[in-house]
């Protein structure tokens, strides 16, 4: 078990600290000349393709370091075009509406990419009053406003809301009066993202029609089509005090429901010499369904995770877990540098790469023969790999973590596989009034019962506990130790558990010195 087994991670983890390096740079507000690190980039990239013969450590540390390197010029490149010098003054803005307005408390929040010729394809936030009409307006409406755009400020808002905003592509916030904006026709320019938002709200509107409402429609819109408008204050709160908010995500679990379904409506008897044609068309329908309803991170990650096991299957190839998690990861990175600083990202991945790891090993220890104990324990497995990766995550953002996740995992995983399952099935037997009562029904019980269910297990005691981690680095530091103790179970070699106490510390000292001496 070494680290040249899996070369997708031995390149995204030198990408990552680039990325890192890079957004610690922009945040001390130094000036970071792109052009030069492109270039060192490339001078690096071919010494390691000079060096790979007759130099192989050479070769692999200028590799390592051109990927450093291509991680902070790209994040660098980004910020670079994010960043906007807004005008001081007051002046007149075109842009298109994104998606649907987001009712505030006191206004709307409207994402709108401007069409300006200076400004052209920059993303705003537009907050409009609620006594206007913004409520009725439509994606792809061509809005008209004036006022001056402010950078994004994390002014009052408790945390770095203005690096969140910057990350997410927005280059500034406005607030504008009623009468200091009107609509105009939609011009018919919306792109794929405009048309995905307008599909997602007309499944909705036909799941009302269908009879969902309530938590039921709140709950299967989110995990069929990654909308979570629907989800009331009470209700999210529920599912993340008992710890399993994760469920509300289109994820790993959804596509493994549909690629179940495509490969029994594709079966393999069929595609016998073809093997390639079958995966081909099973990734391209969980491909269109995840631009339908946004590429979410979590189900991006897992379809090319998928598409790479899919490959490897028609080339009669093996494949593994952590080799394709890396690939995912660099491709999403290599696309949006910025989203390693977006939480669903580091939740996403970090729950993975350790039940990728942890599982096998708990499994080997110990697995029970009986069919329900086995399902017991494997379930218990799989939460614990999970909040191994993402507790120390969920700290860092919002100082606690749930204490009942385990319990409540083993009553939520099997109902959200039958949920899933029948909110797939809705979209084929709704047209037919009697299955479409019968499935409506179920998922309406399924869901209130369950909410219930966590309803009860949030409000035990102790469900929640509030800890901490004020500083990034000791999120790392618990990654490094708990993946050295990992390491050092399948490789039994001592000098493991000394670098994992090294890690332990070195984080004292540094914190003593923090805590102490600054």
């Amino acid at each position: 078990m070494k680290l040249s087994d899996w070369p997708s991670l031995r390149l995204v983890i030198p990408l990552i600290a680039g990325i890192y390096i890079s957004d610690t740079i922009e945040n001390t507000r130094a000036e970071m000349p792109v052009w030069c690190l492109i270039v060192t980039t490339l001078l690096t990239a071919i010494i390691a393709l000079i060096s790979s013969g007759r130099h192989p450590r050479i070769s692999g540390f200028c590799l390592s370091l051109s990927f450093v390197l291509a991680g902070a010029s790209s994040y660098a490149i980004q910020m670079n075009r994010v960043r906007v010098e807004w005008p001081p003054r007051y002046a007149v803005y075109k842009g298109v509406l994104n998606s649907y307005p987001l009712e505030r408390e006191r206004s709307y929040r409207l994402e709108v990419m401007l069409r300006d010729s200076l400004y052209r394809g920059h993303n705003i936030y537009l907050y409009l009053p609620k006594d206007s009409s913004a409520a009725s307006l439509e994606p792809g409406t061509l809005i008209v406003f004036d006022g001056k755009v402010n950078k994004p400020s994390s002014e009052g808002a408790g945390f770095d809301y203005a690096s969140y905003l910057l990350s997410h592509g927005i280059s500034g916030t406005l607030r504008v009066q009623a009468k200091d904006w009107h609509s105009l026709p939609p011009d018919g320019t919306g792109g794929l993202r405009i048309r995905a938002v307008r599909f997602r709200r007309a499944v909705i509107r036909k799941y009302r029609e269908w009879g969902l409402e309530g938590n039921s429609l709140a709950v299967v819109s989110a995990v069929s089509l990654g909308e979570k408008r629907a989800l009331n204050d009470q209700l999210r709160e529920v599912y993340s005090t008992s710890g399993v908010s994760h469920v509300l995500a289109v994820s790993g679990l959804h596509v493994g429901i549909m690629c179940w379904f495509l490969y029994l409506i594709f079966p393999a008897v069929l595609y016998r010499k073809a093997e390639w044609l079958r995966q081909l068309l099973v990734m391209g329908v969980l491909w269109a369904y995840a631009f339908a309803i946004g590429l979410p991170v979590s189900i991006t990650r897992t379809l090319i995770m998928f598409s790479i096991v899919a490959i490897c299957r028609a080339l009669e190839r093996e494949t593994s877990a952590l080799n394709s998690l890396g690939i995912a990861a660099m491709i999403m990175l290599a696309a949006n540098p910025s989203a390693l600083f977006d939480m669903s990202f580091q939740l996403s991945f970090s729950a993975v790469l350790f039940i990728v790891i942890i599982t096998p090993i708990m499994l080997q220890i110990y697995e029970p023969s009986n069919p329900l104990g086995r399902y017991v324990w494997r379930v218990s497995v799989l939460s614990f790999a999970a909040q191994i990766g993402t507790v120390p995550i969920v700290m860092y953002h919002f100082s606690g973590f749930s204490t009942y996740v385990m319990l409540a995992n083993l009553i939520v995983v099997p109902v959200m596989f039958v949920i899933v399952s029948l909110s797939m099935s809705l979209w084929i037997v709704g047209w037919f009034p009697f299955f479409r009562t019968v499935v409506v029904t179920s998922l309406t019980w399924l869901v209130d019962n369950m909410t219930g269910l966590l309803t009860g297990i949030s409000a035990l005691p102790y469900s929640h506990l509030e800890l901490s981690l004020h500083r990034g680095w000791v999120v790392f530091v618990i990654y490094a130790v708990v993946i050295l103790i990992c390491l050092w179970y399948k490789e039994k070699r001592t000098h493991r558990l000394v670098q994992a106490l090294a890690c332990i510390t070195a984080a004292t000292i540094l914190a003593l010195f923090q805590n102490f001496v600054v």
